[in-house]
């Protein structure tokens, strides 16, 4: 076949990418240039990857850097040297998971934050899914490809909008982020292009 040389050069290359990478890292002191020659070396492999067949190429290549990744960290793990015996034991102290000695439940807040990160943020991304729809629909896209858009697009908007109302400390910016996240549906709704 004409592309077996070019997936053979991206394998090698994206080893050779990892096993550089690994080398410039171990390293006491920063290397620019190994660590630049890897990079290069891994970007080189997925454009041989690509030429010689496309997404597959890609994902052959992608698969011998991950398998090389695998295999120097399996290597680094058993050649490691096992800790030391005075080494100071972990601390006790939780990650303020549950409340310790005295301090209150706060129950109802825990309770609020599960309804907002995961049902109401569920129906949010629900809501900017059929918004998206309703955008691809107008841009003249099939019902179909409409519909896989907002198929993908509602597990990923509720990755990260999860992710941001756990990271805003204020209920207000949260309700308002759900708020805002909700009036997605409301063109669809109005103009009756839900179907």
């Amino acid at each position: 076949m004409g592309g077996d040389a070019p997936l053979l050069t991206g394998s090698a290359l994206a080893v050779l990418g990892v096993v550089m990478l690994r080398w410039s890292w171990g390293r006491p002191r920063r290397a620019t240039l190994p660590n630049l020659a890897g990079w290069a070396s891994l970007a080189a492999a997925v454009i041989c990857g690509a030429a010689a067949a496309g997404a597959w190429g890609i994902a052959v290549a992608s698969l011998w850097a991950m398998g090389a990744a695998c295999a120097l960290l399996a290597w680094a793990g058993l050649t490691a040297a096992p800790p030391a015996t005075n080494a100071r034991r972990a601390s006790d102290r939780r990650a303020g998971m549950l409340p310790q000695g005295d301090e209150p439940l706060r129950l109802g807040g825990r309770v609020l934050t599960f309804l907002l990160v995961a049902v109401l943020s569920m129906a949010a991304s629900i809501a900017i899914a059929l918004g998206m729809r309703w955008i691809a629909l107008l841009c003249g896209t099939a019902e179909g490809n409409a519909s896989v858009l907002a198929l993908f697009a509602a597990p990923l908007a509720w990755t990260i909008l999860a992710y941001a109302l756990l990271m805003t400390a204020s209920r207000k910016r949260q309700f308002a982020m759900i708020a805002c996240s909700l009036l997605a549906v409301l063109p669809p709704v109005l103009t009756g292009i839900m179907v």
